[in-house]
């Protein structure tokens, strides 16, 4: 499964062309990755791919124009299934996904702000989801629902935190004002603690910093800090552009441009740093997700995949653009990562204007599968099963890359539409047999459903969705901002407690 010093002549010599042909990254960028791709008057049914099918699109409006849609995520309701996909100044689509063949919009929460990064998380009965403004929210973000219920102007930046407990009746709960920006924000696995990435490809301030916000009480988030990170001298920029916790809560690993850093959470609120990777084959550090797996003799690895977003999303010269580095951090490598290899997609091309490079990725370790979106170049699903073997083989190192299959993982799946522009692809259910519906929110083509078939990969170990479905009733509204409301039992209560302490005085007269 592995290919290593054989082609590493021909993986040194891509390598050097690839660092020439690559552009410098785009300051579009920091206000989210904008479409490269085009559509004709309606998107393309028909495309090419090995073990998946193209199901069904939805589009976000009727313009005809790129969707520009962003990040997406899941939430399950009891038997109701739900995709929430980001936009683009678009605002936030609540799709129905029970029928996957048949993906139904629900409701969408106007708040045109960019680039709407999601994640969602259950607290004290109810559902939430926090949504970012990557720079500035602008005149039609403080003039969209979410900005006139929170007070808004168009020079704020920061994170919208909403209540999504009704999918059909979305609510506003709170702001968390990042100056910097929200490119993208992280939510601890304990759901009480917010680590924001502003992405700014030149430090924000005097020094690159992680905003941390504690959010126990979603309606009145407090800041607990800005912690500092290291400055990486003569670079594109050293702040964070995204954050992935571990499991259980007690590591975070930080994409932060032009380095990775592992960080010791165990104490969220003043995390420490335990290692920091700069690695000159990485342009531009993009996403950081560790995997745990056990090699052939049982012994468990922690690797880290970082991709590089090549570009920083520009129009690329070639593909396959920026892959997915690997590190090992088990045990002590924490402190010192050690690379044991590149993996590209099979992909060999000269780009027309669009982009082609690695970009959001989801890792199912129980499954010991992959999924990842590659803007023009479709959507990808990877076998990841041989990544604790590749870690332990003594030719792994930053010579071994792989094309498609090699350094522990072989792509046994994907999908390329003429038109695709695929920003972000995940799912939230796999069968035993390994199929699954994979959706994808894409810059150009707006909301898809592909299915994988399972055929390259055998039988793994189902992924079910965790339900979120409050076991109470009667918190859906509660603390949401609505200023009338406010302004309404302001005057309703008193007036009702009044009225019953009458009620009681009289009671009493009469038994008298």
């Amino acid at each position: 499964m592995t290919r290593r010093a054989g082609s590493t002549l021909l993986a040194l010599t891509l390598t050097a062309m690839a660092s020439l042909l690559a552009a410098p990254p785009a300051l579009a960028h920091q206000g989210g990755d904008l479409p490269t791709n085009t559509r004709a008057a309606e998107v393309a049914t028909e495309g090419e791919g090995v073990a998946m099918k193209y199901v069904a699109n939805l589009q976000y409006d009727d313009t005809g124009e790129a969707q520009n849609g962003t990040d997406i995520e899941f939430m399950r309701l009891g038997k109701r299934e739900y995709a929430l996909a980001g936009t683009l100044r678009g605002g936030l689509q609540i799709i129905d996904i029970t029928r996957p063949r048949k993906p139904k919009p629900v409701a969408v929460y106007d708040c045109k702000i960019s680039q709407g990064d999601i994640q969602v998380w259950k607290r004290r009965g109810r559902v939430l989801a926090s949504y970012t403004a990557d720079g500035t929210v602008g005149a039609a973000g403080a003039a969209s629902r979410c900005g006139t219920e929170l007070g808004l102007e168009a020079g704020d930046a920061g994170t919208v935190i909403v209540d999504l407990t009704d999918p059909k009746r979305p609510g506003t709960v709170s702001w968390l004002p990042v100056p910097a920006g929200s490119h993208n924000m992280t939510i601890h696995p304990s759901g009480k603690w917010l680590y924001n990435s502003n992405s700014d490809l030149l430090t924000a301030g005097p020094e690159p910093h992680i905003t941390i916000y504690d959010i126990r009480r979603p309606t009145r988030p407090v800041k607990v800090q800005d912690f500092v990170i290291p400055f990486v001298p003569s670079s594109l920029g050293s702040e964070s552009h995204d954050i992935t916790f571990s499991a259980d809560g007690t590591r975070a690993y930080s994409a932060a441009l032009s380095q990775t850093l592992v960080l010791d959470t165990t104490d969220p609120a003043d995390p420490a740093i335990l290692g920091q990777i700069v690695d000159p084959a990485v342009n531009v550090s993009h996403q950081a997700d560790p995997v745990t797996l056990k090699d052939s003799d049982g012994n468990k690895r922690t690797i880290l995949v970082v991709t590089d977003e090549r570009a920083g999303a520009a129009a690329s010269a070639e593909c396959p653009g920026g892959g997915l580095h690997l590190y090992d951090v088990t045990g002590d490598l924490e402190s010192d990562p050690a690379k044991i290899g590149t993996w590209f997609a099979p992909e060999y091309s000269v780009q027309d204007g669009t982009t082609c490079t690695s970009h959001v990725l989801r890792i199912y370790p129980r499954q010991q599968l992959l999924t990842i979106a590659w803007y023009a170049k479709g959507v990808r699903v990877l076998d990841i099963s041989g990544l604790a073997d590749a870690a332990a083989d003594p030719l792994a190192g930053p010579a071994a890359i792989a094309f498609g299959d090699g350094v522990g993982m072989k792509e046994v799946g994907h999908f390329t539409m003429p038109d695709s522009d695929a920003w972000s692809f995940k799912t939230n259910k796999i069968r035993k047999n390994g199929s699954f519906f994979g959706y994808a929110n894409d810059l150009v083509r707006g909301f898809d459903v592909f299915r994988y078939d399972g055929s390259t990969i055998g039988d793994v170990k189902p992924l079910k969705p965790r339900d979120l479905k409050p076991r109470r009733k009667g918190s859906v509204a509660a603390d949401r901002v609505d200023a009338s409301t406010a302004a309404g039992l302001a005057l309703v209560v008193p007036a009702t407690l009044g009225a019953l302490l009458l009620h009681r005085r009289a009671a009493r007269r009469r038994r008298d």
